[in-house]
């Protein structure tokens, strides 16, 4: 649908001849290279499965070697609309908000620096021949790698000590903070017997 492109320029505040400036003019070696750029962080995120934001991205570029600022990473990721996906906490047991309200979460707000400072799990269920498995997983934080998993026919609090366990087995050592979504008090006090020094 083609517009008056006079009515257009008056709507916009713009004269013909200014537009015309505008539309015959080659984009600038900045623009250029901003495009470039942009290109460039697209790939990285979607290498990343949309789960790194801008100062994942920005590390991810700087080890290719690439020289660029956090903020003009972070600025071009806002204009191409690129985000980091975010896990949203559905809490189905009122019991379970309430406890996990009661505890400040201090690991949120932890920068890490480096891979096994923090760890995090989560259960899922899998069904397979019409019977339900249930698979726990302990990754690390910082590079999204999984560090320990079990897989059982039960939700318990053994199918998640057998995933930190292994998890310690892989790192040779137990880390400061670990957040599991299952049998929080009673895993928490049966794996810190497990992993205290005798």
């Amino acid at each position: 649908m083609r517009h008056d492109l006079t009515l257009m320029c008056r709507v916009y505040g713009v004269t013909l001849a200014g537009y015309y400036a505008w539309h015959s003019r080659e984009r600038s070696q900045r623009d250029r290279r901003n495009e470039a750029l942009a290109e460039q962080i697209r790939t990285v995120h979607l290498e990343s499965h949309g789960t790194y934001g801008s100062p994942r991205v920005h590390q991810a570029l700087r080890n290719k070697g690439h020289c660029v600022g956090k903020h003009r990473i972070a600025r071009l990721m806002r204009a191409h609309g690129i985000k980091a996906r975010v896990a949203t906490i559905r809490y189905t047991n009122p019991s379970l908000k309430r406890y996990y309200g009661s505890i400040p979460n201090q690991q949120l707000d932890l920068e890490l620096k480096t891979p096994d400072q923090v760890w995090v799990g989560d259960i899922t269920y899998l069904k397979m021949g019409g019977i339900y498995r249930y698979l726990a997983v302990v990754m690390d934080k910082y590079s999204r790698r999984v560090v320990g998993w079990s897989y059982g026919p039960r939700k318990d609090v053994k199918l998640t000590l057998e995933a930190l366990n292994r998890a310690v087995a892989a790192a040779g050592r137990a880390l400061a903070w670990c957040s599991t979504p299952i049998g929080a008090s009673s895993m928490l006090q049966v794996f810190s017997r497990s992993v205290s020094p005798s």
